[in-house]
C-alpha cells in the first residue's frame, strides 16, 4: 500500500530558468563568444552543426513569458526561479535601459498575478560586453560596477522579488571560464591569479547583500552553489578519505565561509556525486545509471549535501536539481527518488523550504548547446511550441499534494 510523504506547510515548489538560456536575443559576452570564428571552426572540425551551439532566440521567453508562467500554474507551482540579464539593463557602461527594466517589471508582475513567489538571479554567468572588454570579473572595479546595477534593480524591481540570488555558481565560472577554457572568456589564468578573481566575486556578493538589506530590511538574500556529495571510494584508505574531505570543503563550504554574515539562506544546486580515488582522474563513480550528459544519477547524494548544510542553521532552497534526459525515461523516477532523500533530510532536521526542478523548458545548455534536454517541457526550436513531458504531469501532481507517494 503506497504512503504519502508530506512536505512542510508552505513548502515552495517550482522550476528554474536563467535569462540567457531561455530569453533569446541577448547581446553579451556569451552571445558573441558563441559565434566567434575559432569556436565555429572547432565545432565544424568535430562534425557538429554550429547552429546547435548558438543561443539565438533560445526559447523566445522574452516574448513568451506569460505562456511559460501558465505552464508553472498547470504544474501547481507556487514559486519560480528566473534571471535578470545584466547586459539588457546596462548595455553600455553607466547607461541604463529603462525599457528593459519595464520589461522585467511586467515579467515579475505576471508571476505575482499568478500568486507565484519570485526567486530572482542577478548574475547567471553572462556579462555586458563593455564589462567583458574591461576584463570581466578580473577587473579590480567589478564589484563597484555590479553594485551600481544591483542598486537599480533594488530601486526599480525590489518590491516584486521574494528571494534574491546574487550570484549563480561562481566556482563554475572560475573553473570553465579561466581554467578549462570551456566557457568565455576562455582566458586561462595562472593559479596564482585565481584568488584575486575569487575575491572579486566575494566582494561583489557582500556589497550586493548590503545594498539589498539597506533598502529592504527583511529581504532574503543569498547565492546558489553547485554542490556535490564527495566521498572516498574506499573509506579505509586515509589518502582518499583526506582528498574527499578537502574536495567536499572546497566545493560545498569554502565560498559560504568567505561570505559569512552575508547570506540569509543556502541555495543548493545538486547534480553530482564523486567517489574519490588517489590516482588520476581521481573520480571513479560506479555509474550504474547516467544521464545524457554522462553524469551519474545518485539521489542519495542530495541527502548528504543537505545534512552537511544543516550546520549553518539557515533555511535551504534547492534551486536546481534535474537530469539531461531527452527521452524522459529517467526524469519521473529521478524527481521522486531525490525527493525521498530530501524528505529524509527534513525529517532529520535540515530546514529545507523549497525544491526547484531544472528546468522548466528545454533550453540553451551553455557550451553544450541545444543537445542536452533538461526540460519538463519540450520546446520546438522552429515554432517554439511548448509540450509537457510525462514527467511534468508527475511533478505537477507532487506539487499539488505537497508530497510524494512511496511504496
Amino acid at each position: 500500500m503506497p504512503k504519502t510523504l508530506k512536505f512542510p506547510p508552505g513548502f515552495l515548489w517550482g522550476a528554474s530558468t536563467s535569462a540567457h538560456q531561455v530569453e533569446g536575443g541577448n547581446k553579451n559576452d556569451w552571445s558573441e563568444w558563441e559565434k566567434s570564428e575559432l569556436r565555429i571552426k572547432n565545432l565544424e572540425l568535430k562534425g557538429l552543426n554550429p547552429d546547435d551551439f548558438i543561443s539565438g532566440r533560445a526559447c523566445d521567453s522574452y516574448n513568451r513569458y506569460e505562456e511559460d508562467f501558465d505552464l508553472c500554474v498547470k504544474m501547481n507551482n507556487n514559486a519560480h526561479r528566473l534571471g535578470i540579464e545584466w547586459s539588457r539593463v546596462e548595455p553600455e557602461e553607466g547607461r541604463f535601459n529603462m525599457e528593459a527594466i519595464e520589461h522585467y517589471r511586467k515579467v515579475l508582475s505576471a508571476l505575482k498575478a499568478r500568486n507565484i513567489k519570485t526567486v530572482v538571479t542577478l548574475w547567471h554567468w553572462s556579462n555586458p560586453l563593455w564589462l567583458a572588454e574591461k576584463g570581466g570579473w578580473t577587473n579590480k572595479h567589478v564589484s563597484e560596477y555590479f553594485s551600481r546595477y544591483v542598486e537599480l534593480i533594488v530601486k526599480e524591481l525590489g518590491q516584486y522579488i521574494d528571494y534574491w540570488v546574487v550570484l549563480n555558481e561562481p566556482f563554475v565560472h572560475i573553473g570553465h571560464g579561466y581554467l578549462t577554457g570551456k566557457f568565455p572568456p576562455n582566458n586561462k589564468l595562472s593559479l596564482a591569479k585565481i584568488p584575486e578573481l575569487l575575491n572579486n566575486l566575494v566582494n561583489a556578493h557582500k556589497k550586493a547583500y548590503d545594498i539589498i538589506h539597506k533598502n529592504i530590511k527583511n529581504a532574503e538574500v543569498s547565492l546558489t552553489f553547485l554542490t556535490g556529495y564527495v566521498e572516498p571510494a574506499r573509506k579505509w584508505c586515509p589518502v582518499e578519505w583526506l582528498l574527499a574531505k578537502i574536495m567536499s570543503y572546497i566545493r560545498n563550504d569554502y565560498f559560504f565561509k568567505k561570505i559569512k554574515g552575508h547570506f540569509d539562506f543556502i541555495g543548493v544546486d545538486y547534480y553530482h556525486h564523486d567517489r574519490i580515488v588517489f590516482y588520476p582522474p581521481f573520480v571513479r563513480n560506479k555509474n550504474k545509471l547516467v544521464s545524457d550528459f554522462g553524469w551519474e544519477i545518485y539521489p542519495e547524494g542530495i541527502y548528504h549535501v543537505l545534512k552537511g548544510y544543516a550546520k549553518y542553521k539557515k533555511p535551504i532552497l534547492i534551486l536546481e536539481n534535474g537530469v539531461a534526459d531527452a527521452k524522459d525515461q529517467y526524469r519521473k523516477d529521478f524527481i521522486v527518488d531525490h525527493l525521498k532523500w530530501v524528505h529524509k533530510a527534513i525529517s532529520e532536521g535540515a530546514d529545507v523550504r523549497g525544491y526547484f526542478h531544472w528546468s522548466l523548458l528545454d533550453n540553451f545548455e551553455w557550451a553544450d548547446g541545444y543537445g542536452m534536454k533538461f526540460g519538463l517541457h519540450e520546446v520546438d526550436r522552429k515554432t517554439f511550441k511548448r509540450t509537457p513531458r510525462p514527467s511534468a504531469r508527475v511533478y505537477g501532481e507532487i506539487c499539488r499534494r505537497n508530497g510524494i507517494e512511496v511504496n
